[in-house]
Formats: structure tokens, sequence, C-alpha cells
């Protein structure tokens, strides 16, 4: 739609005259972007309040009736302009600028990527944490306990910004991060790592969505976009980082490292944060704590936690540690399946104010990104956890020198997503790079999966790339999916559900691989190396598998090694497959003409 020149006084007599005939008072929106606490609250108590959704159809703005969930949805209706575009009055905002915004925006970056390199750096220190703690079965924990409390508590996190302070929740959840991160460094066993990892799990769930927050307070609209495309980089950043570091903190200093290099970040977050942060005066909110609390579906998130952790209970023990006919296992497949039942009705019950929303995720493109958005995730956690033990157990090599063996796959998972992201620009269409991302991933998966003992530097380098590219193609597109087919008040919400499966799918992958993984060693050590006791190479660890095997038995052991983690590939390939699979029931839809706000990946 093309943009025409309007004369300013006429443009307000305009706005003035359809602000007056708007019955529910969208002009004080307009005028007071701090009435939004006071918008929200009112509309969590009378469920539906009737504002103008003003977005363009088929040419032409049309007002249609729409039902206000949360703060961010009230900020999606302030920002949207009488001609559907964002016209945010920033005249009577006084935003931070200077310095002072340069170091909340630097403090900002530094706890984002803080969290982000959590989620990386650890996968080349597991095996030496295997072999200190002895615990080579409970590697599926150690990268599923923070992605379940990440996961589980991300959607609630939304609504408790939009009732309570957005400092104090910020700085509150940044806390609870570092004394994860702590508990973390000072682990005396493995159960204890994996209680820090959940402590510092929940913390994250707070923190990416609260900058983005933060960023929407303190940048006028027009600038906003540069200093969220700075803080989301820190993803990218730290995919590439995170490996490399873990493995060189690791062999030169110790594993516990990985969690210490956390509290410098996040003590320059936490003052940047704490002395240039000044949130907005909200108009005084007419509920109480009580009622507040109320509106956040606190039950819901129980219920998910309590169905996740069920959920991956049993694909941790199946098999494994016990038979999936043991009654902890079955028992724990029950309880996943109840939990989920009650909760699939509580969110019906709960109808706009429900965690995850029926009437979105019920959407054709929504509910198919979201499913593509799971399997992608589940194959690309699986790699990342798993090619380590393959460089660092049957090739032999350093935490550090595996970390530099995955540059390929992460850097071409870097690489991939913004040659997509321009070729989505340009042509418009993305669901095209979204069959092809798939598919390009299903490819890359397969031909990682004929890794060998003797495999050269070139075929696990070429391999890494074509799969990185596949991953790194479809990975994004989702979110840009959910923001097409979506209001803008629905967006937020829509966003979170998608970030929320992609977390599940890593979450379980990781559980799935290891139990595979395990068993696989079980198996084929009595196959490949019968002289050689299955439990003594277990609890050797990975880093620590030479240590205990004599030289004859070493390829025998190495080959059981290869075969139990191809046996773990093979569910990158299956859920590729699935990816594509699910893209093809996206709607065919495109961005031009319709601006993409930024996805909180």
């Amino acid at each position: 739609m093309d943009a025409t020149p309007m004369d300013p006084d006429k443009h307000n007599e305009d706005k003035n005259g359809s602000e007056d005939r708007n019955s529910h008072g969208n002009a004080s929106l307009h005028d007071n972007p701090n009435q939004l606490e006071s918008l929200s609250a009112s509309a969590d108590k009378s469920d539906h309040i009737a504002a103008p959704d003003l977005h363009e159809k088929d040419g032409a703005a049309h007002n249609v009736p729409c039902t206000i969930l949360t703060g961010d949805s009230a900020k999606a209706v302030v920002s949207e302009g009488d001609d559907g575009s964002e016209d945010e009055d920033d005249s009577n905002t006084a935003y931070p600028h200077g310095l002072p915004l340069g170091l909340l925006t630097f403090g900002l970056c530094m706890a984002t990527f803080t969290v982000a390199l959590d989620n990386t750096i650890i996968a080349t220190a597991i095996p030496k944490i295997t072999t200190v703690f002895d615990s080579l079965g409970d590697v599926g924990w150690y990268g599923s306990s923070y992605l379940l409390t990440t996961t589980a508590l991300q959607p609630s996190f939304g609504r408790i910004y939009t009732y309570f302070n957005v400092k104090y929740i910020y700085l509150s959840s940044l806390v609870l991060f570092e004394l994860g991160s702590i508990i973390c460094a000072a682990a005396k066993n493995s159960v204890m790592l994996i209680v820090g990892r959940a402590v510092a799990g929940a913390g994250a769930s707070a923190l990416f969505s609260g900058a983005m927050t933060i960023v929407g307070f303190t940048v006028p609209l027009i600038r906003r976009p540069m200093y969220i495309a700075a803080i989301s980089s820190m993803f990218a950043i730290s995919s590439v980082i995170g490996p490399l570091l873990g493995g060189a903190l690791t062999d030169k200093a110790s594993w516990r490292w990985c969690f210490w290099i956390n509290l410098p970040f996040g003590a320059i977050a936490l003052g940047a944060v704490g002395f240039f942060f000044k949130p907005p005066k909200r108009k005084e909110s007419t509920m109480s704590t009580k009622e507040k609390i109320l509106q956040i579906d606190l039950l819901g998130a129980i219920l998910l936690i309590c169905a996740i952790v069920c959920l991956l209970l049993a694909l941790q023990w199946g098999g494994s540690t016990y038979p999936w006919s043991n009654s902890k296992v079955w028992g724990c497949l029950l309880g996943f399946g109840l939990l989920i039942i009650i909760f699939i009705v509580q969110q019906f019950r709960r109808g706009e104010r429900a965690t995850i929303p029926p009437r979105i995720f019920g959407q054709r493109t929504v509910l198919s990104a979201c499913i593509y958005s799971c399997f992608l995730s589940m194959g690309l956690y699986t790699h990342i956890f798993y090619l380590p033990f393959y460089f660092q157990a049957v090739k032999g090599t350093s935490a550090e020198a595996s970390g530099i063996r995955t540059i390929p796959y992460l850097a071409s998972v870097i690489i991939s997503s913004i040659i997509v992201g321009a070729g989505i620009t340009v042509i418009g269409f993305y669901k095209p790079f979204m069959i092809a991302g798939g598919a390009i991933f299903t490819i890359g998966a397969g031909l990682i999966y004929t890794f060998k003992v003797t495999s050269s530097a070139g075929t696990w380098v070429g391999y890494q790339l074509l799969s990185g590219f596949g991953a790194g193609a479809g990975v994004q597109i989702p979110f840009i999916a959910v923001q097409v087919v979506l209001s803008k008040q629905d967006m937020p919400t829509g966003n979170a559900i998608a970030i929320f499966f992609n977390s599940l799918g890593g979450a379980v992958s990781i559980s799935v691989a290891q139990n595979i993984f395990a068993n696989g060693l079980k198996t084929n050590i009595p196959i490949y190396a019968p002289e050689v006791s299955a439990a003594e190479v277990i609890s050797a660890g990975a880093t620590h598998l030479r240590d205990v095997v004599s030289a004859a038995a070493l390829p025998g052991v190495l080959r059981a090694y290869m075969v139990a983690l191809q046996h773990s590939f093979v569910i990158p390939i299956v859920v590729g497959g699935f990816a594509a699979g699910s893209a093809c029931f996206v709607e065919w839809k495109t961005v031009k003409g319709k601006q993409i706000v930024a996805a909180a990946a």
C-alpha cells in the first residue's frame, strides 16, 4: 500500500475525529501508553474488550473486534496507527539516550549472551563431566533440565511482566539464573548439577522476553529494530563461541568454569539494568496482588512442568535404567498422559487467559509451524549434544578440539539463516524455504549417520555443512509464519507458543538420544568387544575411554561407540522428514505488504 504525503493538521483532525468516534477510548492509548496495565487488568476481568484491530485486508482497513490478552497485546494496539502501520506517539515519552542507553543495551546483550551461551557451552564439557561424576547415564538431564524449566515457564513470564514491575522481575530472574550457575559450578555430584541447571533455566526463561520488554520502554519505535537485532544476535554469536569456549575452559582450567563464567556477565547486566533502566510510571492498578497472581495461569505452568518431567523421566529410564515394562516407566508415561489431558481441559476453560490459547494454537499455520519448529529443534539439539561424543570418544580429540570440529555445523546454521532471510525478503514467500530447509537437513542428517571411526576430515566437515545449512534455513521461519498469519494483538502469544515448542523439542530429543545411546552401548560392546565389561566402559566416560581399554580391545569398543552414536543419529533423520512434511500444511502467505516484528527466538 503506497504511502502518500498528508498535511499534518489535516491528519490530526482526521485522527481526532476517529478517536472521538471510538467508544472504547483508543485515543487515550495513543496519548498515554502508561495506561496499558489498567487496560490489561480490565481485559482479564471482563474477558473481552472490543478494540479496533486496524489492519490491512485486501487493500482496505477494517475495524474488527478483538480480545486484549496482555500488556504486550495492548502495546500492539497502541503501536498501530489509523492507516494500519505502526504509529507510536513518542512525543510525550522521555527516553534515555547517549551513554545511559548504550550501557543499558550492553547490559541486556550480556544477559542474553549468557543465557544463550548456557545452551551450547556445556556440550563440549559433558564428556568430561561424565568422567568426573561417573554419570554417563545422566547426560540427557544436563541439557534437558535447563531446557525443561526454560520451556515450561517461558509463556507464564509474559503475563508476569504485564502485571508486575518489569525491572524487579527482570533483576530477580537474573539473580535466580546466577544462583543456578553457582550451584552448577560448585556441584559435588551429578544430581546437584542437574538441580543447578534447572534453577538456572527457571531464571533464564524470563531474561530474553524481559530484554525485549525493556527495549520497548527505553527506545523510540523508529530506532527499536536496531536494538532488537543487536540483542537477538547474541544467540548466533554464542552458538559459535559456546562449544569453543566450553572446550577451552574444560581443557585449560576446569569444566566448572563453564558456569563460573556466567557471573561476570550477569554482574554487568545487573548493574546496567539496575542503574540505567527507569520503568515508566504506570497508572495504579485496582487489582490486588492475589488477583494479579491469578491472571498468570500458575496452574497451567505447574501442570506443564509436571507433565514434561514425567515424559522425560520415562524416556530417560525406559530400556536403560529400567525395562519398559517396569511400573516406574509406564507410571510416568501414564502420568504424562493424564496431566496433558488435564492441562488441555484447563486451557480451554481459561480461554483467552490461558498459557496456550486454543484459538491461536488451532490456527492452521500456527499449528504447523509449531510442529515444524519442535521437530527441527529435536534434530538440531541431537547433533549439538552428540557430535562432541563422536569427536572426543571415537576420534580421541580433546574437548577444545571437538569444539573446533563442530564449527562447520554451527557456522553453516548462521550463514544459511542470513541467506534465507534475504531470500524471503526478495521473494516474499517463506513456505518453499521452510520445506527446503527440512529436506536439506534430513539429507545432511542421513549423511552424518554414515560417519565411521575412520571418516576423513573432508567427510565430517562436508556433512556438517549440509546438515547445518538445512537447520539454519528453517530455524527462524516458524516465527515469521506465525507473525504473518496472526493479527498484531496475537503475535506475541503466537511467538511464545512457537518458542515453547522449539524448546520442548530440544528437551525431549536430548533424553531420547541419551536413552538410545546408552542402550546401544550396552548392546554392542558385548558384540564388538566381548572381552571388555560394558559397565566399565560406560563408567569411564567418553574422555577416559582409552585409559580403561587395552590397545587390542580398543578398535572393538570404538566400533561399539560408533554404532551407538549412529542409533542416536537416526533421530535427526526421522524428525527432519516430519518437519519437511509439516511445512507442507503451512498456508501460502507472503511477507510483502506486512511488517514483520522481531521474533523472540
